[in-house]
């Protein structure tokens, strides 16, 4: 089965270990239950799919001397086991980024705001080339196509072992994770680093399988911290591990930043209601994303909520003066905590706004963090008037 799997449970989990780490906030009382979601999102399968309305037909490239060959014999009706064999390891002609299920990569496409670096590299029959790339200083994207396998799959299995986290402990403390070597030929997570030889940093990093487009996978970076120094265009180092493959695949590919439709505010807006306020600190939106960071304080707000559910975490919507609404999302669900740094990643708005409206919003949550949903199946949202903010978007 073809899908986005999500790959970023430990990491999240040392930012938000980190976070408690670096800052003084009363969370003792919340160390059992983070560990224990943590726990429990590093055992569980998390898979959204990558799909698209208009998914390309899948095309195949052979080589001419194949292809003049192969003209009469597939024209005739009939397919040789060892032809078929050799169509079935091709990969897809196009842009990775075209017809998936992602606003942003769609849209940085169609502007032909993405680069093609094409570079490639083999070992033991097996070759992985970057077909696609987009950056725009807080998005880094990049696909990758297989050739040499046939398989539906490209993600290789991650197996996590669960660490007991231990307060007393000072040092990181990471999950060991590895890959299930059972099949050949599947990706494990990427390691990227920059030409000063540091590992990338992102709050939220994802890979996956893309529906529709065999062979394919899909890198995906967002809110990136230590690129500011980088320039507009450089050299990227991609290591990625295959199954049963001894040596890993490293890729050298050229990035260029996307600079135009870039808007960057640096803010200190406050809103305050009864115990808790926020701070807004930051806005960024560029073609393919759109990011907010900001403070809370206090007391996070609750409500009345219905028996066997509780007030989550809190939630923020950004709305532009067209209705263009879109919500955070990649948290724990945690009851009623707050957080002294809060990085968020949006969708891309259509055109640039003129005003967006921060608008603040809980959910209700069962003891496993579930939210609770109405009859057509939608998540329960609590919004906070009070709170809401607009920035005024410069132009």
């Amino acid at each position: 089965m073809e899908k986005w799997q999500d790959r970023t449970e430990s990491e999240k989990m040392e930012y938000i270990r980190q976070t408690f780490q670096n800052h003084e906030m009363p969370v003792d009382s919340f160390s059992d239950l983070i560990m224990k979601r943590i726990g429990d999102e590093g055992m569980e399968k998390r898979a959204v799919r990558i799909g698209g309305k208009n998914l390309l037909k899948k095309s195949l490239v052979v080589a001419s001397a194949v292809a003049v060959l192969g003209a009469g014999i597939i024209g005739s009706g009939f397919v040789s086991p060892v032809m078929a064999e050799t169509l079935k390891q091709i990969p897809v002609v196009g842009s990775i980024f075209k017809g998936i299920d992602d606003k942003g990569l769609n849209a940085a496409e169609e502007k032909g705001l993405s680069t093609a670096p094409n570079q490639s590299v083999t070992h033991d029959g097996v070759t992985l080339k970057v077909t696609d790339a987009y950056y725009d200083g807080s998005r880094l994207a990049f696909a990758i196509e297989r050739e040499g396998i046939d398989n539906d799959k490209m993600m290789a299995e991650m197996i996590i072992e669960p660490i007991e986290f231990d307060p007393e402990v000072i040092e990181q403390q990471y999950a060991k994770v590895t890959m299930n070597q059972s099949e050949r030929g599947l990706l494990g997570s990427a390691e990227v680093k920059l030409p000063n030889g540091k590992e990338l940093e992102s709050q939220m990093s994802s890979s996956g399988d893309v529906e529709g487009k065999k062979n394919a996978i899909l890198y995906d970076y967002r809110n990136l911290n230590n690129v500011e120094a980088l320039g507009n265009e450089f050299e990227l180092s991609i290591t990625v591990p295959v199954t049963q493959i001894a040596e890993p695949f490293e890729i050298k590919v050229p990035v260029k930043k996307v600079t135009e439709g870039i808007i960057k505010l640096d803010l200190n807006q406050t809103k305050e209601a009864e115990e808790f306020s926020y701070t807004i600190t930051k806005l960024e939106l560029t073609p393919a994303t759109s990011r907010l960071q900001l403070r809370e304080e206090g007391k996070a707000p609750t409500v009345k909520e219905k028996d066997g559910y509780t007030t989550s975490e809190m939630f923020y919507e950004i709305v532009d003066e067209l209705g263009n609404a879109f919500s955070s999302s990649g948290s724990f669900n945690l009851p009623a905590i707050v957080y002294p740094m809060v990085d968020k990643d949006f969708s891309p708005f259509p055109q640039t706004p003129k005003t967006i409206t921060v608008k603040p919003f809980t959910y209700s949550i069962d003891e496993s963090h579930k939210e609770l949903r109405d009859e057509e199946g939608k998540q329960v949202k609590h919004y906070y008037p009070e709170l809401e903010q607009t920035i005024q978007v410069e132009q």
